[in-house]
């Protein structure tokens, strides 16, 4: 509008200049055309300046008028934030929220106290935010931290828990396999010694614990024990010499390892035992104590003595010598 109003004005400035010069009295010199010319030029250019302001709006005039008076707008952001980011952080209080109602409300503010107080006041405000955040933000992260460490000691122990409940279980299923194994086994051993020949044979002697030595009754019967023998080496038949306190008992042709010999074992009665007094396999054999129960526990390892484990305390003590 200013650019279309202009040539209109400078047209009516020669327009003027034209009535003047046809319309001066006589009399009327050329200075003083002039100078009524410039008056009217002068009050042209300043309804033209007044009408630029109209144009323009009151806002420039009033910034002008205020930067004048040292008084100025909050600005629209605070430390990269604009006041919706800062109420989002948290921080809008004190000076961030006299700063956000001036500039809602497009107020003006006194310099000074927007540079010396508000402005530093706020950005001061939005950076102990800012470290309360990241605090807080270390502490979530060592607190998680924590957890997922607690989880997983949890996860492991509840690991080694399961393993030793497997392994428990394992090893009960194991034991009750060899217990059922074990019963088996002593079931078929006693079927076996209970149809033993040598217990018809000796059937109207009495049965006594044996020994190894004076005094010492193992858990085996003598009876039990040729009975184990007869199991382990099946023999051609037996040749029994008895006397008042004495039985010896000789198994024809064991069948053994090494062929078939003869096993002969002696036996008194001392003390409501069959104590043995000598062991006998082919041409050794055992007169002390210490090795007649050797002999023995070797005879009887593997089919009865492995299974029965009645000979385990039948050891006789060195210093016997009978």
């Amino acid at each position: 509008m200013v650019l279309g109003f202009l040539p209109a004005g400078f047209a009516g400035l020669s327009l003027a200049s034209k009535l003047l010069q046809v319309l001066a009295p006589k009399g009327f010199n050329k200075n003083e055309y002039n100078v009524v010319f410039n008056m009217r030029s002068n009050l042209t250019i300043l309804l033209l300046g007044l009408v630029a302001v109209v144009l323009t709006g009151c806002a420039s005039l009033r910034d002008s008028t205020a930067g004048l008076m040292g008084r100025t707008q909050a600005p629209d952001a605070v430390a990269g934030l604009s006041y919706g980011a800062i109420d989002a952080l948290g921080a809008m209080d004190g000076a961030c929220r006299r700063l956000a109602e001036a500039h809602r409300a497009e107020r003006y503010v006194d310099q000074r106290q927007l540079r010396e107080d508000w402005l530093p006041a706020c950005r001061e405000r939005i950076e102990s935010v800012r470290q309360s955040r990241r605090l807080d933000r270390l502490v979530d992260d060592a607190y998680q931290a924590q957890q997922a460490h607690e989880a997983e000691l949890a996860r492991q122990r509840a690991e080694r828990e399961r393993v030793r409940r497997d392994m428990e279980a394992a090893r009960r299923e194991a034991e009750k396999r060899s217990e059922a194994a074990a019963d088996e086994a002593q079931g078929r051993l006693r079927e076996r010694l209970a149809d033993a020949h040598i217990l018809s044979i000796l059937e109207d002697v009495p049965d006594q614990p044996l020994a190894f030595a004076v005094g010492q009754a193992s858990e085996r019967t003598m009876k039990n024990f040729l009975a184990c023998l007869e199991v382990g080496y099946p023999n051609q038949g037996y040749e029994v010499d008895r006397g008042d306190d004495s039985l010896t008992v000789t198994a024809r042709q064991a069948d053994m390892l090494r062929g078939d010999v003869d096993i002969r074992a002696r036996f008194v009665n001392v003390w409501d035992t069959w104590m043995l007094e000598s062991l006998s396999v082919a041409e050794l054999t055992a007169r002390t104590p210490q090795d007649r129960f050797m002999l023995a526990q070797n005879l009887l390892a593997g089919h009865c003595y492995g299974i029965d484990n009645l000979m385990q305390r039948d050891a006789p003590a060195t210093s016997d010598r009978s």
